[in-house]
């Protein structure tokens, strides 16, 4: 049996609105702060979130700029951070070099994380749902897929319980049971969850097929056998691309190039 792995945000739905929404909310209860220059000193609301994308226009494209290096659900937090500091970043290494050295409250912000995506969560589901943007054609061809037999497993950074309800047809359109979500459990490392991968469905390495956006994500798990591909639709740099083309990762540039390039890998003899 051959499994298709792939990660949510950034392949299946582009998550950019949701978790600025979440970690800036996340952000401002650690912290404290209103100040008026910083997203207007308030929380962010179902009822003023369109009118907060118009007016702070600028500091949404920064957030976009570095929303490439995120690796965790902390790395949010920093990203808002240096907004607030009006620091922008352009690479990986200098993202990472922040990470080590910041003074960050990273585990209270790891827990108002969560707690802020539950809170509006159970607030009203649908209206989160729409600040997750689908990719609409790779939920339609990851239907095409299921119905075709293939056996698809999520290997994500979130929490299962969180996006679960999403893996229905009122949501995303298509159906993945609860126990074929792997999610930060077995670690933000996917090596890991390709580990856990193959112990549970009996596998080797070499029939796993896994599509990430994060190329970090693909360079811990190449060596493993896993076979990987690059989601260049989403949040992958051109350097980031640059890397994947270095150490030999295919990389799925379009959606409309989804579905025949895993197609086509699938139905090669291992």
């Amino acid at each position: 049996m051959k499994i298709l792995a792939l990660d949510f945000d950034g392949v299946i739905v582009d998550s950019v609105w949701e978790c600025l929404f979440v970690s800036y909310n996340a952000y401002f209860q650690v912290y404290k702060r209103k100040r008026k220059n910083f997203f207007g000193g308030e929380s962010f609301t179902f009822e003023n979130w369109e009118n907060i994308k118009k007016r702070y226009k600028k500091e949404v494209k920064h957030y976009r700029i570095m929303r490439p290096y995120i690796r965790g659900a902390n790395d949010y937090g920093l990203i808002i951070k240096l907004l607030e500091e009006k620091k922008l970043i352009t690479s990986q290494e200098e993202f990472d070099v922040y990470r080590e050295t910041v003074d960050f409250k990273f585990e209270d912000f790891h827990q108002e994380f969560y707690k802020e995506r539950d809170r509006i969560q159970a607030m009203d589901f649908k209206a989160w749902f729409k600040l997750e943007s689908a990719f609409p054609k790779i939920t339609k061809d990851i239907s095409k897929l299921l119905e075709e037999g293939t056996k698809v497993i999520i290997a994500t950074s979130n929490r299962r319980r969180a996006i679960a309800k999403c893996f229905t047809p009122e949501y995303l359109g298509f159906e993945i049971k609860k126990e074929d979500i792997l999610d930060k459990r077995y670690g933000e490392d996917k090596s890991e969850q390709m580990k856990q991968i193959a112990k549970l469905y009996n596998v080797k390495f070499e029939e796993i097929y896994f599509v990430d956006d994060q190329v970090s994500h693909l360079i811990q798990t190449s060596p493993l056998g896993i076979k990987v591909f690059l989601a260049g639709w989403s949040y992958a740099t051109d350097i980031q691309k640059e890397e994947a083309h270095k150490q030999n990762i295919p990389i799925i540039e379009k959606e409309e190039d989804f579905y025949p390039i895993v197609k086509n890998s699938l139905s090669e003899k291992i």
